[in-house]
């Protein structure tokens, strides 16, 4: 083999390596009650939002969460807000709660929350935007508790990331459709 010909093989090999090993900053999504099976990692940076809206599940009434990804791959709240000072929602903080548009506005003063863990119930109706793009939860199931959270993974992680949530993904659809027969 010519000398330029294993020159350009070996230069795309370091670079094939070097993007692979590329780090990138994502918002992972987990399932922790299930040996922490990945549903997605969506990539984010420094500053971008997440919203976390859902219906009260005894007050029937909306809630919205809103979070930034702070810079150190953190997850800050910014403000929570809701229609109703229902059971378990932040109703004690009268220095930082305004009333706006007819909602209740909690400022959160981008305070470190780490993970955020949440059960997913129907009668919820989850709706989670991270940096502007709706994610879907519909195919996860009904009483599962999603994690998420802020990390920095390699394109290479990102990928067996996404080829085992799909296997995971086909199995579960799989092993309904067998429950239903």
């Amino acid at each position: 083999m010519p000398q330029r010909a294993v020159f350009t093989v070996a230069a795309g090999l370091v670079l094939l390596v070097g993007v692979a090993l590329w780090p990138v900053q994502v918002v992972s999504l987990k399932l922790p009650r299930e040996n922490s099976r990945w549903i997605a990692s969506i990539p984010a940076a420094e500053g971008d939002r997440i919203l976390l809206a859902y219906r009260h599940s005894v007050e029937l009434t909306a809630v919205e969460g809103h979070f930034q990804i702070g810079p150190r791959s953190e997850i800050l709240a910014l403000k929570t807000r809701m229609q109703s000072a229902g059971t378990g929602l932040p109703n004690t903080a009268y220095d930082r709660t305004v009333i706006r548009n007819g909602w209740i506005e909690v400022d959160e003063a981008r305070r470190p929350v780490g993970t955020i863990r949440f059960f997913l119930v129907p009668i919820n109706q989850t709706r989670l935007v991270i940096a502007g793009r709706d994610t879907d939860l519909s195919t996860i199931e009904a009483g599962a508790l999603l994690e998420i959270s802020v990390e920095n993974r390699r394109l290479i992680q990102r990928l067996f990331d996404f080829l085992h949530s799909r296997r995971a993904s086909q199995v579960s659809k799989t092993k309904a459709l067998h429950e239903s027969e």
